[in-house]
């Protein structure tokens, strides 16, 4: 099949820095002169951007390759999977017909046009070094997000080796993008009408360690961003504890741009359980810092249950700190062994049906604390961004929500031509009911 008739479709799991990636094959791909479609029904080459961070997003993975399979469908496996299951991919699923690792992504279009003349053969295209991938602002792009919010990655890679992570075995170390390119592809969006910009990695707090004398970057990168670009928001997602800077957040404070937004995966409080996992223990410190400086930051944080060697002790310390320091969004999740990694062979393995149960209980204390939060905003006024349209209501975000992970404001009661006429703006709305995660409110203006 000739090039300019060939359609393709790509999905995408994972993390927010899958979405960037696969935009840029998208684009890459569409500068080609291939056709890009939403459907996979109707595409000739299906690729799957993957993830395999934990088991559960593994078994996604395979399942959305397998549903391309039962399609029949010429298949490119993309990213983590690809990565970390070369081998095993090409022997356990023949169908797939071509491998793209996480650092050749421009290799994308080499791949769709060897599988479009080779369609019952299977070769990979994997660069035998491992890391991630990078574009630059000049890279092509076809947005998946639509015209209000878009990633942006400032970093790849991590120099952290937390014990249950298998990022740094996909992903390399960490390697910075250049500062004046990030300025120049958020200046772009802007221009673009971009709504939001989310800045993401997978430790952005280190930004520039390897750039310039082994010093952080991030307050600087943030300062220029605040100064040289017309993005209304910029939101930072994945600080490391240990890294946080008065510099960096004092910025922040300074700015109406950079939001108040505060991503920060503890993975527990305890000190035993944290010196096992390779994480910092000072993360009472950290947040303290935060709270003088930001004292409105909205501050979300991430646990794992279930890590092995967990006590009744260690869980309870865990809930006390959660119900102490009262955070504004907490993710849970059970601890997954995975292959490769120095916790999967530790002893003491907590039995999943304990995991489950203790996920739960920090759940349910979290959702309470979540519902006196949201309480507290009913018949305050808010800003919020709309993002889509479901049935006869408006969504939104206010700038405490980040998108797909957070809560979300529902406005209803508007019309057909008003909600066409608001979607994609700010607007000020008045709070009018509230529960664990969402706000309902009507607008004002």
């Amino acid at each position: 099949m000739s090039q300019s008739n060939l359609k393709i479709n790509l999905s995408t799991l994972g993390c927010a820095k899958n979405e960037a990636d696969s935009e840029n094959m998208l684009g890459l791909l569409q500068a080609a002169g291939y056709r890009v479609t939403a459907s996979p029904q109707s595409a000739d080459i299906c690729i799957v951007n993957t993830c395999t961070f934990i088991s559960g997003s593994t078994k996604q993975s395979l399942d959305r390759i397998l549903e391309m399979v039962d399609e029949g469908k010429k298949i490119i496996v993309a990213g983590c999977l690809a990565q970390r299951y070369q081998e095993e991919l090409f022997k356990e699923i023949p169908e797939v017909n071509a491998l793209i690792g996480t650092s050749d992504i421009e290799r994308i279009g080499e791949a769709v046009h060897w599988v479009n003349n080779n369609p019952s053969a299977q070769k990979s295209f994997l660069n035998a070094s491992k890391g991630g991938y990078i574009a630059s602002a000049k890279t092509p792009r076809l947005r998946l997000s639509g015209g209000v919010s878009a990633y942006v990655k400032i970093s790849e890679g991590c120099n952290h080796r937390c014990t249950f992570c298998i990022i740094p075995q996909l992903r390399g170390d960490l390697q910075s993008r250049a500062m004046d390119d990030i300025v120049e592809e958020v200046r772009q969006l802007g221009e673009e009408g971009v709504k939001e910009v989310i800045l993401v990695s997978q430790d952005s707090s280190a930004y520039g360690l390897d750039l310039h004398r082994g010093q952080w970057l991030l307050a600087e990168l943030l300062r220029r961003l605040d100064l040289e670009t017309e993005v209304p928001w910029i939101r930072l997602m994945y600080w490391y504890p240990a890294e946080v800077t008065r510099a960096t957040l004092e910025v922040i404070a300074g700015s109406k741009r950079i939001l108040p937004y505060i991503d920060i995966p503890l993975q527990h409080s305890h000190p035993e359980l944290l010196r096992s996992m390779k994480r910092p223990i000072n993360s009472k410190a950290t947040l303290d810092m935060i709270r003088e400086i930001l004292p409105q930051a909205a501050i979300r944080t991430t646990f794992i249950v279930g890590y092995p060697g967990e006590t009744e002790e260690h869980f309870a310390h865990l809930m006390d700190f959660v119900a102490e320091q009262r955070f504004e969004r907490v993710g849970v999740f059970t601890y997954s062994s995975e292959e490769g990694t120095v916790a999967a062979d530790l002893p003491n393995p907590v039995p999943e049906k304990t995991k489950k149960s203790r996920r739960r209980k920090l759940m349910e204390l979290q959702a309470g604390i979540s519902l006196t939060k949201n309480r507290a905003l009913v018949g305050t006024t808010e800003q919020v961004l709309l993002v889509r349209e479901i049935e006869d209501n408006l969504i939104g975000r206010t700038w405490r929500d980040a998108p797909e992970i957070d809560g979300q404001v529902i406005l209803a009661d508007l019309s057909a031509e008003k909600r066409q006429s608001l979607l994609g703006e700010f607007v000020s709305v008045a709070v009018t009911g509230a529960d664990e995660y969402d706000l309902q409110a009507h607008c004002i203006a």
